[in-house]
């Protein structure tokens, strides 16, 4: 497993758990809703360091990534 060399800055739950490496810690962090910078929903997102960062293939999913 490689972490991807750009990372999003807005990743909400279903991306994070199928592209992050690793679960949220057990701590407070700050959510907002906002557009995911993974699959495009509008949602409640965190960044992408409470996932451990997201895996090399996190931007292939067919959407142009900015």
């Amino acid at each position: 497993m490689h972490l991807a060399d750009e990372q999003p800055d807005n990743v909400c739950h279903d991306c994070g758990v199928k592209w992050g490496t690793q679960k949220p810690k057990n701590h407070e962090y700050r959510t907002w809703i906002d557009s995911c910078d993974v699959c495009g929903k509008l949602s409640a997102v965190v960044d992408a360091s409470e996932w451990g960062y997201l895996k090399d293939g996190w931007n292939k999913n067919g959407k142009e990534v900015l």
